[in-house]
């Protein structure tokens, strides 16, 4: 089944629009909720700082001339996501205005980590659900010649206090990790429904991997056929990648601690081979810090068989396949 990102790589950008199935509907759907239901997600971009980002920054975005963001925005940007303060030292600062069609934007800062691109863009925020619609999509990324196609994207995008200009931070998975390199030059290719354009910039890659601790790595999960390929954890984040489950089902990875905090993996990437999960710290007790620093979780893998005739993902009853306990080191 092909998701929109794979939709969007096979566009010859003269079609007028992407149709979504009710399955693709209902994950988005889903993702949205959870974010929307939990109150911590109400800290998006909450501190003074922020004002920052727009001070220099005039209306239209396309027109705008950003001041060089401080520490302090960029650890605000990766706090989004659960990252640690000290993500903040293997991120580029961009802060090129960008248009696509009818979308202006600002690429503020992006990180890249494996396989996963995390990026902060900038726009004009009145009307902002209206606008929203007409977003454009990072769909590729070439470095060195080599291809990688996204698969898959998760984030939010929200008002900054001047109540003008909204910050989109997104997290986008792509098909194969990127290379280690501590200065590459990379082409992003987004793209709406009928446009494309190719945005060149210099960036550090995979760097943050120097600062790995290891839960696990090809350990086999007692009582299933399923086996860890490398679960482990950096300033950036959580991540554990799992081989052999049935693709039928859609997974949860949860883990607790001695004193009875949670941290919780969403399933975000899968293929015939292996299913990943990373850190989700709406949903989760406990900080990527305070994780890594070597205490005991007890994790419960669950999963839930997905329905394909009502084309909802699953019935949403998790059933208990597994139960492990790791400390990262």
């Amino acid at each position: 089944m092909k998701n929109i990102y794979d939709k969007i790589n096979d566009m010859d950008f003269e079609i007028e629009k992407i149709e979504l199935n009710d399955f693709e509907k209902e994950k988005l759907i889903k993702t949205a909720k959870s974010y929307k239901k939990n109150k911590k997600s109400k800290k998006f971009l909450p501190i003074a700082a922020a004002l920052i980002l727009v001070a220099g920054l005039n209306i239209p975005i396309v027109k705008a001339e950003v001041s060089k963001f401080t520490t302090d925005i960029k650890v605000t940007m990766m706090e989004a996501f659960g990252a640690s303060p000290d993500s903040y030292k293997y991120m580029a600062e961009i802060n090129k205005p960008v248009t696509v069609g009818e979308d202006s934007f600002v690429i503020g800062n992006i990180a890249f980590e494996d396989n996963k691109i995390f990026i902060n863009t900038l726009r004009n925020g009145k009307n902002l659900e209206e606008n929203t619609k007409n977003n454009s999509y990072l769909y590729k990324v070439v470095v060195d010649g080599k291809t990688y196609k996204a698969m898959s994207s998760s984030g939010g995008e929200g008002l900054l206090e001047d109540k003008k200009t909204s910050s989109e931070n997104l997290m986008i998975s792509f098909d194969k990790s990127f290379p280690k390199k501590d200065k590459a030059s990379v082409d992003l290719y987004f793209a709406d429904a009928n446009k494309i354009q190719i945005i060149s910039i210099e960036s550090p890659m995979n760097t943050i991997n120097e600062e790995n601790k290891i839960f696990a790595e090809n350990l086999k999960i007692k009582g299933t056929n399923a086996t860890i390929s490398l679960m482990k954890i950096n300033p950036m984040t959580l991540t554990a990648t799992i081989k052999n489950l049935d693709q039928a089902y859609v997974y949860e990875l949860k883990g607790v601690d001695e004193k009875g905090n949670k941290i919780s993996l969403d399933e975000r990437i899968g293929d015939e081979n292996s299913t990943t999960f990373i850190f989700n710290n709406y949903f989760s007790d406990l900080s990527l810090d305070e994780i890594k620093d070597g205490r005991i979780f007890n994790f419960t893998l669950s999963r839930s068989k997905i329905n394909e005739n009502s084309g909802k993902e699953s019935d949403g009853n998790f059933e208990k396949i597994a139960e492990f306990s790791l400390s990262a080191k």
